[in-house]
């Protein structure tokens, strides 16, 4: 007798039930296969560091803004100041003779004449303008030297870590004068011949080259004549001018 394969689904009928079938799982010693790589998980715990790390930058920048808004002003305009030296016998840029500085800062709409002892009245005016205001400080003499002090000043979280786009210095006289912090984008340093080299002030250098680019200049004029000298004063108010238009006023 042959024997007839049957097909259980040509007999179905509504009394008749196919036995249900069970699925069988069958037991390996393979180690079992992961939906997702190490390689993934690694990529997830390296994202979440970073995000950490972005996070905190954030903080900083949150923290950094809130600095801006209590320690500077709203005020949409340039901060431009020319500062003069101590007065040598009559012979300064403030009440002598050698009025170079004070010139300068009557050409340029907007700049303010100060004298080097205004260190604090000046960082006060600067506070009140926004920071991204251009910032320009020109000083001769004890005024080079306190300008480079109010440059350090401002390169402090207590001051809103505050840039100057041009920092022009001639022949500083004071101590530590030469170390141009970080904060500054341009600094000119001009530098006087004799007679007395007490008086002389020696080459500047940056803190950070790559922000801040600082030009020696030797000149042959003596120290109080320096500021007065036609080309050196061409030469402050083209790197004024340069900013200027480079950055413009933010109204």
């Amino acid at each position: 007798m042959s024997r007839i394969s049957v097909n259980p689904a040509l007999v179905y009928t509504n009394n008749t039930k196919i036995p249900e079938t069970k699925s069988v799982v069958l037991e390996t010693n393979e180690p079992k296969v992961s939906t997702k790589s190490q390689a993934q998980y690694n990529d997830k715990a390296e994202l979440s560091e970073k995000s950490k790390e972005l996070k905190t930058k954030l903080s900083a920048a949150e923290k950094a803004i809130k600095i801006h808004k209590q320690k500077f002003g709203d005020l949409k305009e340039p901060g431009i100041y020319f500062v003069s030296g101590f007065d040598w016998f009559g012979a300064s840029s403030v009440k002598g003779n050698y009025d170079g500085i004070r010139d300068m800062a009557k050409s340029i709409e907007g700049a303010k004449h100060y004298s080097w002892d205004d260190v604090d009245e000046i960082i006060e005016d600067i506070k009140k303008r926004e920071p991204n205001q251009p910032l320009i400080l020109v000083g001769h003499s004890f005024g080079g030297d306190g300008i480079v002090d109010i440059a350090n000043q401002l390169n402090t979280i207590e001051h809103g870590f505050r840039k100057i786009d041009l920092l022009v210095t001639l022949d500083s006289v004071g101590m530590n004068n030469d170390l141009i912090p970080q904060n500054v984008t341009q600094n000119l340093n001009f530098m006087a011949q004799g007679p007395y080299s007490f008086l002389n002030d020696e080459p500047n250098y940056a803190a950070n080259y790559e922000k801040t680019l600082v030009s020696n200049f030797l000149r042959h004029e003596e120290h109080a004549e320096l500021d007065d000298t036609i080309d050196v004063q061409v030469k402050i108010l083209d790197a004024i001018e340069n900013i200027m238009v480079s950055k413009p006023k933010i109204s």
